[in-house]
């Protein structure tokens, strides 16, 4: 029996079938199939039943899943408590949840290291769920999310459930980004009212109303579909911004502020939002003796003050 067989288990139940679990591992699909075979050879055990609809996992399967997650979880737990540093230099792994001032935050970090200190660094961009799974898995050292504050408490059972620390950052209110050349740039300040005259650039996955009421304003009235423009990336939300001088876009602390003032972009307040939102960094408990992690986290903390206090969303 191997790790990755036990790997490739696991991907199945959460894909619901071979095919879609090697896409998802990016492994041909003979691969997992032989894999699988020879697994339940081994073991003497039907692991799954194969339908029309897909793998589902036998009586036994389902208990046999669940002691292959834990110990795949201790695998990688194990493999980043002992691998964030090493001979070869520092490694570290981060999952994010829509942040550039994490983002920022590493690079800054970085510089404050030894010129001959060797870095190996991962970030991944997922969702909120996707980056407390990774943390959780030993996937990611560190994961970074947002969530209203008002759902701190629901999260921080969640997190111990699983074991998981976490640190708090910063709390704050979305700001609002528009072009230099736009009418709303003329407000220090600017009315609800006037701003629903204007095109919104929102995140490409957000469901309209309800991200709406969970980051800006619990009475959130959507936008109609013709003023509005869903955008996955942040390229190409300051490429818009500049490009449509009618259009405007929530925004949290950022630290582009070069990127900014080459695109004629100015951030703005608005006395619409009244939805506390907090940043986290989530870790394992044994990141707390991991010198490198909590080198990190530190400098995080102090970075993410900094960055918020710059930009008037904390005094």
């Amino acid at each position: 029996m191997k790790i990755q067989q036990l790997e490739y288990i696991i991907a199945i139940a959460q894909a619901g079938s071979i095919t879609a679990a090697a896409r998802n591992l990016y492994q041909a699909q003979p691969n997992i199939s032989i894999a699988l075979k020879d697994l339940e050879s081994e073991i003497g055990m039907q692991i799954f039943w194969r339908t029309p609809n897909g793998m589902v996992l036998t009586p036994e399967g389902e208990a046999f899943l669940t002691r292959a997650k834990d110990i795949v979880e201790s695998m990688h737990s194990l493999e980043a408590d002992y691998t964030n540093r090493s001979e070869d230099g520092i490694s570290l792994k981060i999952a994010l949840s829509r942040s550039s001032y994490i983002s920022s935050s590493v690079g800054a970090w970085v510089n404050t290291l030894d010129q001959d200190e060797r870095v190996k660094i991962s970030i991944h961009n997922l969702n909120t769920n996707g980056v407390i799974d990774d943390v959780n898995s030993g996937k990611a050292d560190i994961g970074f999310i947002r969530l209203p504050e008002s759902r701190l408490e629901i999260y921080a059972e969640q997190l111990k459930n699983r074991k998981l620390m976490y640190r708090e950052l910063i709390k704050f209110k979305l700001k609002i980004l528009v072009s230099s050349d736009s009418p709303l740039a003329k407000f220090s300040t600017i009315p609800i009212d006037e701003l629903k005259k204007y095109i919104e650039i929102g995140h490409g996955d957000d469901e309209l109303s309800s991200a709406g009421r969970t980051f800006i304003n619990s009475d959130y009235d959507s936008p109609s579909d013709m003023h509005r423009i869903n955008v996955q990336d942040m390229g190409s939300k300051i490429v818009l911004l500049e490009q449509i001088p009618n259009s405007y876009m929530w925004t949290p602390p950022t630290t582009m502020d070069s990127l900014l003032a080459h695109n004629r972009l100015v951030l703005r307040e608005s006395d619409y939002p009244n939805v506390d939102i907090c940043d986290l960094l989530i870790f394992k408990k044994s990141a707390e003796t991991n010198r490198v992690i909590k080198a990190f986290v530190d400098f995080v903390a102090d970075y993410s003050i900094e960055v918020a206090q710059k930009e008037g969303y904390i005094k």
